[in-house]
């Protein structure tokens, strides 16, 4: 290697040392459920509830809640809803038409993040 290439490879270098130790960290927001409660509260009315937390969410960033069921055995009466992160927590109230039924359900979160779990209980 003769000098000229030697000088460039030091400087290639440099500069890519430069680049590396100049990186910014992004930060990453994320939504996770935490808890899911299945309430009945007679034979023709079942409460879920849901909650949440996260990282980097701002306590007034505006959220939906969604609570979807597959099955004629209930219906879900208040989906979706509107919320703020920081409310943490939500409940959907389901109308029961037929009892000793599995239901499976499927509880969604969307602000810029998003988290859908699917539960079963039985009627």
């Amino acid at each position: 290697m003769n000098m000229n290439e030697q000088s460039i490879f030091i400087i290639v270098f440099f500069f890519s040392l430069l680049l590396v130790t100049s990186s910014t960290y992004v930060e990453i927001k994320q939504v996770v459920p935490t808890t899911f409660t299945v309430n009945k509260v007679n034979s023709s009315k079942i409460i879920v509830g849901t909650s949440w937390d996260g990282t980097n969410e701002a306590d007034d960033e505006y959220a939906a809640a969604r609570l979807n069921c597959f099955s004629n055995a209930v219906t879900v009466l208040n989906s979706p809803q509107d919320h703020v992160f920081g409310d943490r927590n939500t409940t959907y109230e389901l109308a029961v038409h037929k009892t000793d039924v599995l239901v499976k359900c499927r509880a969604g979160f969307i602000d810029i993040t998003k988290w859908k779990n699917v539960f079963y209980f039985r009627t």
